[in-house]
């Protein structure tokens, strides 16, 4: 639970940072001020996540801008408004499935931080699905769906194998309820779904972990 706990905090760190670069230069004004709350709401989460870690013994980073358990999508700024989108669908999704899972946790100071996060988590979900009908419907429909795929290389493999042994293991001790298979599962129903609505028949496909590097939780490609 260490590790993935810390690789919560540094991606919504790294998310925080994408979406704050964006603030400045998204399409609408509307979206830039989504972006900057977004940025604010993922630094924040961050922030309350390391106190957490510091409890397990952790030597953790505090000062909210993060270590280096992120996606490797997140090292660099995101380089469109497509990846934004991508990004705000499928990395803060998967984030806050995890989440999702840890409101009824036994690791207590967990379940009460996901409760509030989950609050907050909303208003991003809302604004991906807005924006991801909006893409489908013009002309940037294709390269939309191309992020999105490159995306989900990344942000789908963050909760490891079906097998993954720590995830597995906060499974068995009650601080996470579904597994890593169940929360990819949801993800890709969700997406599939929402996509569908709009006439856009899109695959995620399975992912292999060769290169994995699970200290980490990152795909190195």
């Amino acid at each position: 639970m260490k590790t993935l706990l810390a690789s919560l905090a540094d991606n919504k760190a790294a998310l925080g940072r994408r979406y704050a670069e964006w603030a400045v230069s998204a399409p609408t004004l509307e979206s830039a001020v989504a972006a900057a709350a977004m940025a604010q709401d993922e630094l924040g989460h961050s922030r309350s996540t390391y106190p957490v870690l510091k409890g397990l013994g952790v030597d953790a980073n505090e000062d909210g801008f993060g270590g280096d358990k992120r996606l490797a999508l997140l090292d660099d700024e995101l380089p469109d408004w497509n990846a934004f989108i991508a990004a705000n669908l499928l990395v803060d999704g998967v984030l806050t499935t995890f989440v999702a899972s840890c409101v009824d946790s036994t690791l207590t100071p967990m379940a009460q931080r996901a409760k509030k996060i989950l609050q907050e988590e909303g208003s991003h979900r809302a604004h991906g699905e807005a924006w991801a009908r909006r893409l489908c419907r013009g002309e940037q429909r294709d390269a939309f769906v191309a992020r999105l795929l490159e995306t989900w290389e990344h942000a789908g493999r963050w909760v490891g194998p079906d097998d993954d042994a720590e995830l597995r293991a906060a499974v068995e001790a009650g601080e996470v309820s579904r597994d890593a298979a169940a929360q990819r599962e949801l993800m890709r129903a969700w997406l599939t779904e929402l996509l569908a609505a709009e006439g856009v028949d899109v695959t995620l496909p399975e992912l292999t972990f060769d290169g994995w590097d699970a200290e980490r939780r990152r795909w190195p490609a």
